[in-house]
């Protein structure tokens, strides 16, 4: 949990949680919807239980996830798109 703390008080991720407007313009992106599918699928169809171990401090599954994700090359396009977003 402390990465989460930490990343919440990156100041650029700050800055991200207080715009709603564009939270959800990258909520609704298609590159976002794809990254979610793609990461559904890597966690066996279930992202949210996945997440919610996390929270608990539980990370094996997701960090799994996210790193075949980060491994895949179609994975790290739609990251560096969503990113370029965030600009």
């Amino acid at each position: 949990m402390s990465g989460f703390n930490s990343f919440l008080k990156d100041p650029q991720a700050a800055k991200l949680m207080g715009d709603s407007s564009k939270l959800e313009q990258l909520k609704n992106a298609p590159e976002t919807q794809k990254l979610f599918s793609m990461l559904s699928r890597s966690t066996g169809g279930d992202l949210e239980q996945a997440a919610g171990k996390a929270a608990k401090g539980d990370t094996g599954q997701l960090v799994g996830a996210i790193r075949q994700l980060l491994a895949d090359p179609e994975g790290a396009q739609l990251i560096q798109k969503v990113k370029d977003r965030l600009k």
